[in-house]
């Protein structure tokens, strides 16, 4: 089957509109051609929340493929917290706890404070027979924060202490994750005043948004792009090392941070953030490919001769 040929609209109002006729394999497939032609960040940023969902939409029709295949385009566009963890969620309800719980590492990697992710990731333990490993996290996150129904955490980590998963997990999760339905609203809100031009209104938008929500690294990361884009470069510098600071081991806002370092000219300090990102992780493509680019032009365009981190 061929998909139709959409109305107008946004990518996203498209793929939505398809999705909501059940033409949700056709809507992911749409949303995949148009990251295919997108140019920069902001235009990917915005065809990867779609996608998410996309994903949340077909979830709930029962078709995981399609659901699998948006939320694995989306990872490998953007480094989001809550789409690997939609992604550990939906692993770990097919049965693939093994891939599910590299999706919810990557979770907490970017976001250390991510609840829901925290509670998927004992869940999984517990599942796997670490037991009090599992009520240790849970009462380390019940303690860390305000819990939404105490009754029904205490209820939820009696049942997970007895073995009972079926039960303990719907408790603990009303108990403790807590999704942040405000910062989804205002997310959204930002990704179509992208979609209209509305960069300053976006601006704002985000920068209010990180006002009210201090401790998500990933929203500063997408703070401080923005205000790259926007040439705000001492701006740019200050949210990305603020998302550092929640999180020194968020590869991609260190490398959004050498980025802006070399437009402002220090191109010493920009490789050097490169060098920490690849001394812990030799694979990081983007790193590498930025360091060698920058450590070529210092030698006046001769390639280096190794860009390996001692």
């Amino acid at each position: 089957m061929s998909t139709p040929i959409p109305v107008p609209g946004s990518p996203r109002e498209v793929a939505l509109r398809m999705a909501g006729q059940g033409q949700l394999a056709e809507a992911v497939e749409w949303l995949e051609g148009a990251l295919a032609v997108a140019s920069g960040h902001d235009e990917q940023q915005a065809l990867a929340s779609a996608l998410g969902e996309v994903a949340r939409t077909a979830e709930a029709a029962s078709d995981f493929d399609a659901a699998e295949r948006a939320l694995e385009a989306a990872t490998r566009t953007v480094e989001w917290a809550d789409l690997f963890c939609q992604l550990g969620c939906l692993l770990a309800n097919r049965g693939r706890r093994a891939e599910a719980r590299i999706a919810l590492d990557r979770a907490l990697s970017i976001n250390p404070r991510y609840r829901t992710a925290a509670v998927e990731r004992a869940l999984l333990d517990a599942r796997e027979g670490r037991i009090a490993e599992a009520m240790q996290t849970m009462r380390a996150l019940a303690a860390d924060g305000e819990l939404a129904e105490p009754g029904a955490f205490h209820l939820g980590l009696e049942r997970l202490g007895d073995a009972d998963f079926e039960d303990a997990a719907p408790l603990l999760r009303r108990a403790l994750q807590g999704g942040d339905a405000w910062l989804e609203v205002q997310l959204h809100e930002y990704q179509e005043r992208l979609f209209v031009g509305d960069m300053s209104g976006g601006l704002a938008l985000l920068r209010a948004a990180a006002g009210e929500r201090p401790g998500y690294p990933d929203l500063y990361l997408l703070l401080g792009r923005h205000e790259r884009h926007m040439g705000a470069f001492d701006d740019a510098v200050g949210s990305l090392a603020h998302a550092l600071e929640l999180n020194p081991e968020y590869h991609a806002a260190r490398v959004e941070l050498a980025r802006t370092l070399e437009l402002i000219g220090d191109t010493p300090q920009s490789l050097s953030q490169l060098a920490l990102v690849i001394a812990h992780d030799p694979g990081h493509e983007e790193a590498r490919t930025l360091h060698e680019r920058l450590a070529s032009r210092r030698l006046g365009g001769r390639a280096p001769q190794s860009t390996r981190v001692l």
